[in-house]
């Protein structure tokens, strides 16, 4: 008898470890929601209340919002106090903490990401997307456009000359392909890396560090000033993700050099529209570095890229960015005005489906030996996403 407990013992721990994952899965991704049931509180009013009911990464947003119909066509309250769920009229649930389920479907569900689909798998799961009747996200095109990417300012940059550096990059999501076009990129001409991939350059703090009371982007914006381009390449080529690197170029009156789609026009109106380089304009990295290397001795059409700054960005009315530069509405009364319409998709949201990013889309062929040390950086990457939900 004790020889057999002994034999058992190496695999003990795995089949505990084994069930209580799948104990964890099943009481997260699928709630028994049978026996919900609420009424309405007696002292609510008229007013249209959103309850953002999951965490974002990890951390409890704590949101408090409130407006009267003085402020929007109907009034309007978000919170994220779960203990209004049987008062709520609809609820939001962030893509990246898509285990926390509301406790009913009585009303919609509103999906909210900023995260592209790559990263963000359950926005390709049609039966997830199904529950869901409105999108927040990155989106151009779907219900609510809120990306991270905001209107540039157009504070005079440095002068050509006091542009003493040329390129800067600083990427923290080493994905593979966008890492290998900068590799040979560097073959060609000088690029200064800061961040975990390629770095070749010390001085700047991790993303989420922070030096006399500046965080990282405020810090990456004011070294971009002293380089006359910096690399803004998108971490995946999925239409619309337009994210605030390209803020923090534009802002710092550094060219960027943007790795996307096309989609990336949309973003762009008025005078911002020869603001920036693309990378597919060019068959090769070297092709690109050539490009650089005129620019950067040519004052007269280097300056053509920052017009914008001197002139402005110029009428953006009719564009599809201008709702989300120049609201009518704040962002959540907006949402309050559909629901209180039935403006919703009744049969759900569709799958928003995106390619990963290939070498061969950009004019590359990669080492053997970079293939094998990118599929493990992207392995450990992919892991690190699926930790919260493991533990």
């Amino acid at each position: 008898m004790l020889k057999n407990i002994r034999a058992l013992k190496p695999v003990f721990l795995p089949v505990c470890m084994v069930f209580i994952l799948f104990y964890h899965i099943d009481k997260n991704y699928f709630p028994q929601r049978d026996h919900f049931s609420c009424k309405k509180s007696p002292n609510q009013t008229d007013r249209w209340l959103i309850v953002f009911w999951s965490t974002i990464f990890g951390k409890q947003p704590g949101i408090e919002l409130k407006w009267n119909k003085s402020d929007c066509p109907v009034a309007c309250q978000v919170t994220s106090d779960h203990s209004r769920a049987c008062d709520a009229d609809g609820f939001v649930v962030h893509a990246r903490d898509s285990h926390m389920i509301p406790p009913t479907e009585s009303v919609p569900w509103i999906l909210y990401t900023q995260e592209n689909p790559i990263y963000t798998s359950v926005m390709n799961d049609a039966k997830f997307m199904s529950r869901f009747k409105l999108l927040v996200s990155y989106r151009l095109d779907y219900d609510f456009p809120w990306p991270s990417f905001h209107m540039p300012n157009a504070t005079p940059p440095l002068r050509f000359k006091e542009k003493t550096k040329l390129i800067m990059a600083a990427f923290s999501n080493c994905e593979p392909v966008r890492t290998e076009y900068m590799r040979q990129l560097m073959k060609f001409v000088q690029v200064d890396s800061y961040g975990d991939c390629l770095r070749n350059k010390h001085g700047l703090v991790e993303r989420y560090g922070s030096r006399n009371g500046s965080n990282f982007l405020e810090l990456k914006t004011e070294l971009a000033k002293q380089y006359k381009f910096t690399l803004v390449f998108f971490n995946q080529d999925c239409d619309y993700f337009v994210d605030a690197q390209l803020n923090h170029a534009l802002n710092a009156g550094s060219i960027p050099v943007v790795m996307s789609t096309d989609k990336l026009d949309e973003f762009l109106p008025g005078n911002l529209r020869h603001s920036v380089i693309k990378v597919r304009d060019f068959r090769t990295p070297k092709d690109l570095s050539d490009y650089l290397k005129y620019l950067s001795r040519n004052e007269t059409e280097y300056n053509k890229y920052l017009s914008w700054k001197l002139e402005g960005i110029e009428n953006i009315t009719g564009t599809a960015i201008e709702n989300v530069w120049k609201p009518k509405y704040p962002l959540y009364c907006q949402i309050c005005v559909a629901l209180s319409q039935g403006r919703i998709h009744e049969k759900g949201l569709e799958p928003i489906p995106c390619k990963a990013r290939a070498y061969e889309d950009w004019g590359i062929t990669p080492s053997s030996r970079t293939t094998l040390v990118m599929k493990n950086v992207m392995l450990l990457y992919l892991l690190s996403l699926l930790t919260p939900i493991l533990i």
